[in-house]
């Protein structure tokens, strides 16, 4: 099975820059991911930090659920 995508340049660079880019923007969210977990498992957080770094991992992954996303 083949897939092409097809785009009308100039007209519709940035969504061809999107797709082209894609495996960048997903390394760059696990990337992102990656960083949030090591600060919660192995820095010594403020309870506020924590709670801060917390909220904003969990806020990803909701995003990410909710678009139907994975970034692993």
């Amino acid at each position: 099975m083949k897939a092409i995508l097809e785009f009308n340049l100039p007209d519709e660079e940035q969504e061809f820059m999107e797709a082209v880019n894609g495996g960048m923007f997903k390394h760059v969210l696990w990337k992102i991911d990656q960083d949030l977990r090591g600060k919660l498992k192995y820095e010594t957080l403020t309870d506020c930090e924590y709670k801060c770094y917390e909220k904003v991992r969990k806020d990803l992954h909701n995003y990410l659920r909710a678009n139907n996303l994975d970034i692993e």
